[in-house]
C-alpha cells in the first residue's frame, strides 16, 4: 500500500523535473486545442483545466501518491463525450454534469469499488471504446490538412464542388502530407527518447510556413477566468421533464465516471511499467486526484481530467522523477493562458496533424486485443463501429448486453444450470483480492482457464507464472525445437529463448474443449508472432493441451501448415554444441 511519500525528497530531483514538465507543457498545448475543439469546449476552458488538474495532482501526490511520473490533463477518450453532453444538455449543464460525475468518482474511490467496474467492463471492451471514439477524432481533423481558411470545411459536402480542387490547395494538401510523413517519422524514432520533438518541430515549422504560405490559424475565444457554483439550469420545464433530465444527467455521469476511471487504470499500467525507479502504482490513491480536479473544475467551467497516456509518457520519458514536474507543466501553459498570441500564430494544418494521428493511435491500438483471442477481438471491433454509429453510451451498452448474452449462453452450453451461473456473477463480486488490469490474479482465479493463463503469461513474459502453471512433471512438446522438455528446468529454458524475441504475441485462432473424468483438453490452433530485424514473422501452430487440477501436465504443438517454413533463426543450445531447429 502506497502511504504518504517523504516530502523532504519532493525537490531532490529539481532540475529534472522541471525540465521534464516544460517539454510535457509544450506538448500539452496543441493536445488541449485539438480535444477541446472536438469537445465543443473553449480552448481557454480546457487550459485552465490541465493547469488546476496539475497543481492538484502534486498536493495530493504529496498524501497519497497514485503514480510518480503521469500528467493529468483532458481526455481524448471522453471528447466526443463531453460533445453529447454538451448537445443533450447544454453548455451551461455541463458544470453540474460533471459534479454529479466527481461525486460519482468519489464513492468509487471511498469504496474502492473500481475492481467492481473493471469486472463489469472488460478491457478488451474499453480498447474498441477507445478506437471507435479515435475514429470520430481522427474524421473531425482530417479537413484541417486541406483548410484554405478556418472552418472552410469542417465537413464533407463540398468536396465534390467543381471549384474544391485548386493550385491553393494543392499546395497546402502538399504541405500536409509532408509534415504528416515527417511527424510519424520523427514520432517513431524519438517516442522512446524524446516523445515530445515531433510535436515541437511541427510546431514551429508549421509557424515558420506562416511567413511562406497563407495558412488558416487556431482562433480562441478569450474566455475570462470566472468561478461560479455550479447549478443546474432548469428554467421553463416542468415538474417531470426536470425529473426526466436529472435521471439522463446522472446515467451520463455514471458513464462518464466510468471511462474516466477505466482509462486511469490503463494509464496506470503503462506508467508503472515506465517508472524510472520501479515504483508501483496505486490506482485508489490516483482516484483520489481526478475525483477532486473534477470537482474543483466545476466552479469554473472546466473538463473532465485524468493522467492521460500521451502527456504521461512524454514527461516520463523527458526525466520526470516525481509529480513535482505537475507543477511546472501547469505554470507554462499559465504563461500561455497569459499571452495566448503563442496559440494563435499555430497553422490549423498542424493541429490537424497531431489529432489525425492520435486519432490514429487510439484505433491502432485495437490491435493489442489480439493476444486476447478471436472472440475478444471480434467483441471490441464491434464496440469500436457501434461507438462511431452511435455514440459511446449506446455503443457501449448494447456490447455490455451482447456479452452478457453470450456469456450466459456459453455457460448453458457447458451444462450449467441458472443457478450456478448467477452465484459465479456474483463471486466474482466478492473475491477480496483488488482486481488488477491485466496482472496476477488472472492466474490464481480457478474460474478462468488455463490455457487463458498461459496466453497472458507468455504475451506479458512473466517466466515465473508460466512456470506455475506446469505440473512439475509435465512434458511439453515444442514446435520450435527438436527436443522435448521433460523438466521444470527444461521448460524454463524453452521459455527463456522465446521470450528474447521482441513485441512476442501469441493469440487463439480456434479452440476445442473435451473432457475426461480427471482431465480437461483444450486443442486447436493458435498464432505466435514477433519482430525481426525490422519485419514480423509469424506462424499458425497446432496445440493440445492437457490440463489436471489446474495444471498443464502434457502440451503439444506442431506446425500448422509445414510448406514454406524457415525457422533457421532460431537456435537452441544442447550439451554437445548448437543447433539448428
Amino acid at each position: 500500500m502506497n502511504t504518504a511519500i517523504n516530502r523532504k525528497e519532493v525537490f531532490k530531483y529539481l532540475k529534472r523535473d522541471a525540465l521534464a514538465g516544460t517539454v510535457t507543457g509544450v506538448m500539452a498545448v496543441p493536445l488541449t486545442i485539438g480535444i477541446c475543439l472536438m469537445s465543443d469546449y473553449p480552448v481557454m476552458t480546457g487550459l485552465y483545466t490541465v493547469i488546476f488538474a496539475g497543481i492538484i495532482s502534486f498536493i495530493t501526490y504529496l498524501f497519497k501518491p497514485g503514480n510518480y511520473t503521469g500528467m493529468p490533463g483532458v481526455a481524448a477518450g471522453l471528447a466526443p463525450a463531453l460533445a453529447m453532453g454538451i448537445s443533450l444538455f447544454g453548455f451551461e449543464n455541463m458544470p453540474f454534469v460533471i459534479l454529479i460525475t466527481s461525486i460519482f468518482q468519489m464513492i468509487v474511490w471511498r469504496f474502492k469499488l473500481e475492481k467492481y467496474i473493471l469486472r463489469l467492463v472488460p478491457h478488451y471492451l474499453v480498447e474498441g471504446l477507445l478506437a471507435g471514439v479515435g475514429l470520430k477524432i481522427a474524421l473531425k481533423f482530417v479537413p484541417f490538412l486541406f483548410e484554405l481558411q478556418a472552418g472552410d470545411l469542417h465537413d464533407f459536402s463540398d468536396w465534390t464542388h467543381v471549384d474544391w480542387l485548386n493550385f491553393d490547395r494543392d499546395k497546402v494538401v502538399l504541405l500536409s502530407l509532408l509534415s504528416f510523413a515527417l511527424f510519424v517519422l520523427l514520432y517513431k524514432y524519438y517516442k522512446k527518447k524524446m516523445p515530445a520533438l515531433p510535436y515541437f518541430i511541427i510546431m514551429i515549422t508549421s509557424i515558420g510556413m506562416t511567413f511562406i504560405m497563407d495558412l488558416p490559424k487556431i482562433s480562441i475565444e478569450p474566455i475570462p477566468f470566472k468561478l461560479a457554483l455550479p447549478l443546474p439550469h432548469f428554467s421553463g420545464m416542468s415538474g417531470s421533464e426536470i425529473s426526466l433530465i436529472l435521471l439522463k444527467m446522472v446515467l451520463f455521469a455514471i458513464m462518464l465516471g466510468t471511462i474516466d476511471i477505466i482509462e486511469q487504470v490503463m494509464s496506470n499500467v503503462a506508467i508503472e511499467k515506465m517508472d524510472p525507479l520501479g515504483r508501483k502504482c496505486n490506482t485508489n490513491n490516483s482516484l483520489l486526484a481526478i475525483w477532486i480536479a473534477n470537482a474543483g473544475a466545476t466552479f469554473f467551467g472546466g473538463m473532465t481530467n485524468l493522467d492521460g497516456l500521451a502527456k504521461s509518457t512524454t514527461n516520463t520519458v523527458a526525466g520526470a522523477m516525481t509529480k513535482l514536474s505537475n507543477v511546472f507543466t501547469s505554470a507554462f501553459l499559465f504563461l500561455v493562458v497569459l499571452f495566448p498570441v503563442v496559440i494563435t500564430t499555430l497553422p490549423e494544418y498542424s493541429l490537424g496533424i497531431i489529432m489525425v494521428y492520435s486519432g490514429w493511435k487510439m484505433i491502432a491500438n485495437i490491435s493489442h486485443v489480439k493476444a486476447e483471442g478471436r472472440y475478444a477481438l471480434i467483441l471490441s471491433i464491434i464496440c469500436a463501429i457501434l461507438v462511431f454509429k452511435l455514440g459511446i453510451f449506446e455503443g457501449l451498452l448494447i456490447v455490455l448486453a451482447g456479452h452478457a448474452i453470450i456469456q450466459y449462453i456459453f455457460m448453458r452450453r457447458l451444462g450449467k444450470t441458472n443457478q450456478e451461473i448467477w452465484n459465479q456473477f456474483k463471486s466474482s463480486f466478492s473475491e477480496k483480492p483488488v482486481f488488477k488490469l491485466e496482472s496476477e490474479d488472472i492466474f490464481v482465479d480457478s474460474n478462468i482457464p488455463v490455457l487463458n493463463k498461459l496466453i497472458h503469461a507468455v504475451n506479458t513474459k512473466n517466466i515465473d507464472v508460466t512456470l506455475s502453471i506446469y505440473h512439475e512433471n509435465a512434458v511439453l512438446v515444442p514446435s520450435f525445437s527438436s527436443r522435448i522438455r521433460r523438466s521444470q528446468e527444461e521448460i524454463k529454458d524453452y521459455y527463456n529463448t522465446l521470450f528474447k524475441m521482441d513485441n512476442l504475441v501469441l493469440s487463439i485462432i480456434e479452440v476445442k474443449l473435451n473432457k475426461t473424468e480427471k482431465n480437461r483438453i483444450d486443442s486447436g490452433v493458435y498464432e505466435v508472432s514477433w519482430d525481426n530485424h525490422g519485419s514480423k514473422v509469424n506462424y499458425k501452430l497446432n496445440f493440445m493441451i492437457v490440463v489436471e487440477n489446474n495444471k498443464i501436465i502434457a502440451h503439444h504443438s506442431s506446425y500448422h501448415d509445414s510448406n514454406n517454413i524457415s525457422i533457421s533463426r532460431w537456435v537452441d543450445e544442447k550439451k554437445d554444441g548448437n543447433f539448428v531447429m
